[in-house]
């Protein structure tokens, strides 16, 4: 079964564009721009602004990156993410009902995922990231009510249409806003940024929402309510990607409307790379691994733990909101190495990077099951906490690596459809490890189902480092800035 918790995607936020008149025009550059295949991809030396449009750009930038970072703030569902489950159980609704809630989600997310980025490119990013998050934020006052099947089902329709709508649309408005600005190089240290804030702001509330919980159930769902529409007027500030203003055109001049038959040809050349469809593959193998972790987070910790009681005023606080406070501690450890992210991709280079983590993510998944073999006692407990902070830490740093790679090599005209294209290959990945490691953790021990998942990822890493050397090879070294 799918946990409540896990299905209410955070929301990526977007960073204005900046007004292409406040660009230096072509007397002011002293060699042609550059193409999308020469173009470096590395944060270029900062320069002083030397003119008024420059200045004016500058502070528009530093707004739209200021604006993003609040954006990625308010996505956080720590309030009521850890005890979404216990709440509404309590309140009559049943496992199965969350269960038929959260296959129909997945349904609606996967058949939605390149219909909304076409929407997203067709009618503008920024449109579609307001419906995303006008949705969010009814999904989210809605929990309150929920105490039927129908009403279950209907919250997560709701949900699975805004993790569409905002998927793809995202990245796709973020980069080609910092692009319009010669920024592009610094998307991976912007989104890794906007990452880490969302990591710290969701371990705060995630032990707020607990604690909230105890005195007054409902208090945290209105906190989060109040977060996610605050949110709505956050997106709605964002300026308009440049196209979409109708000054701008894609890379080959070209302001054409993206047709149907023009956005499948834009996937169907994206995906149709080899190099790509490696890192998209590698990427999609440890995302699903990592999707079906989390089913066994809660039990191999539980295991683990020895049985404690906490009070706060004299209330008896619930084992749940205990563990909280320790998923927080694992989020807090995230957000240091995600805000490193990007000195990390400047150091191996993009597929190098992915592959690594890849790799050290699939090793830890296999830590709790070896320790206990191994190991035993307090060494058992710090090996397997320090391995769920690892393989945690690894998906929350892939993602800003792999979207920039993704991006880097997209066009900007159907950018939210190619990488809606490649969410929608991470979904049907992702669904044999839901499926397979369900039944073996069934059959034997999470731990079991944990490593199991684990292996695959670390077994397709370790295949590709053997059989694509020139692959590795030519993105390790620090002059591969195409691969970057």
């Amino acid at each position: 079964m799918t946990s409540v918790a896990t299905v209410i995607p955070s929301v990526t936020p977007h960073v204005p564009t900046i007004h292409s008149q406040f660009r230096p025009t072509a007397p002011f550059r002293a060699h042609p721009a550059p193409t999308r295949a020469t173009r470096p991809s590395i944060p270029r030396p900062h320069r002083p602004p030397t003119s008024l449009p420059e200045v004016v750009a500058v502070n528009d930038l530093r707004r739209a990156v200021l604006t993003y970072y609040a954006y990625r703030c308010i996505s956080a569902i720590g309030f009521i993410g850890p005890f979404l489950n216990v709440f509404l159980v309590s309140r009559g609704v049943t496992f199965t009902d969350l269960a038929l809630g959260g296959s129909t989600m997945a349904t609606v997310v996967v058949l939605g995922e390149v219909p909304s980025g076409y929407v997203g490119d067709r009618l503008g990013r920024r449109r579609s990231l307001l419906l995303s998050q006008t949705l969010f934020a009814v999904g989210i006052s809605s929990w309150a009510f929920v105490r039927s099947t129908s009403a279950v089902v209907s919250v997560f329709v709701v949900f699975g249409l805004a993790s569409a709508f905002q998927s793809g649309s995202t990245e796709a408005w973020l980069y080609d806003v910092l692009d319009e600005a010669d920024e592009a190089g610094r998307y991976t240290e912007i989104e890794s940024r906007g990452s880490a804030l969302l990591l710290w702001v969701t371990a705060t509330t995630m032990v707020a929402g607990g604690f909230l919980y105890v005195f007054e159930p409902l208090a945290p769902f209105a906190c989060a309510a109040a977060l996610s529409w605050f949110g709505v007027g956050i997106v709605a500030s964002l300026p308009t990607n440049a196209r979409y203003r109708g000054v701008g055109t894609d890379e080959d001049g070209d302001d054409t409307p993206l047709g149907p038959r023009r956005a499948l040809a834009v996937i169907r050349r994206f995906l149709g790379r080899p190099d790509l469809r490696v890192v998209i593959g590698v990427v999609a193998v440890f995302v699903g691994a990592l999707s079906a972790a989390g089913d066994y987070l809660q039990p191999v910790v539980v295991r683990i733990l020895p049985r404690t009681t906490a009070t706060v005023a004299g209330v008896p606080l619930p084992e749940f909101v205990v563990l909280d406070c320790l998923y927080a501690t694992f989020t807090a450890l995230s957000a240091f190495a995600v805000d490193r992210a990007d000195a990390l991709r400047g150091s191996l280079g993009s597929t190098a990077a992915l592959l690594v983590l890849v790799g050290i993510g699939g090793t830890a998944m296999l830590v709790p099951l070896v320790g206990t073999w191994l190991l035993g006692g307090s060494l058992a407990v710090a090996a397997t906490l320090a391995a769920i902070v690892g393989f945690r830490t690894c998906g929350d740093v892939i993602r800003p690596i792999h979207s920039a790679y993704l991006n880097d090599h997209a066009d900007s005209i159907g950018r939210a459809t190619t990488l809606s294209a490649v969410a929608f290959v991470d979904a049907i990945v992702r669904i044999p490890f839901l499926l397979v490691g369900g039944r073996v953790a069934d059959a034997t021990t999470p731990a079991s189902a944990l490593a199991l998942v684990g292996v695959v990822p670390l077994g397709v890493a370790l295949g590709i480092t053997v059989s694509k050397r020139p692959l590795v090879a030519g993105v390790s070294s620090k002059a591969a800035s195409d691969d970057r």
